[in-house]
């Protein structure tokens, strides 16, 4: 990923629990984040000014061909947040492509 993140500031104010279930997943396949990029990039480039995440990993999920993972899923879109925000770290300019919501995770 050539540019180390700080998760824990990244992810500041969500639910611990989550973020831990987050990094280990995101350890385990960094593949799923790599998929999510290209899909994103791919509808960027097709000129949609913004789309949604979740749009984006049932799009991943309908063209996996892989084997479920661990948790039973060939793609887990419960991290879809998590995704967004690392999405938003590393390409700043595309922020706002996607619509947030505050998640049930994050406090306050």
């Amino acid at each position: 990923m050539g540019q180390q993140i700080d998760f824990i500031h990244l992810f500041h104010g969500m639910d611990e629990r989550t973020n831990a279930e987050f990094f280990d997943y995101h350890k385990k396949h960094p593949e799923v984040y790599e998929k999510f990029k290209a899909k994103t990039m791919e509808a960027i480039e097709r000129g949609f000014k913004n789309y949604g995440s979740k749009g984006i990993f049932e799009l991943m999920r309908w063209e996996s061909k892989g084997e479920k993972k661990s948790d039973g899923f060939k793609i887990n879109n419960n991290f879809t947040p998590y995704y967004v925000r690392l999405f938003e770290t590393h390409f700043p300019h595309y922020k706002g492509f996607f619509r947030k919501r505050k998640v049930k995770q994050e406090i306050g």
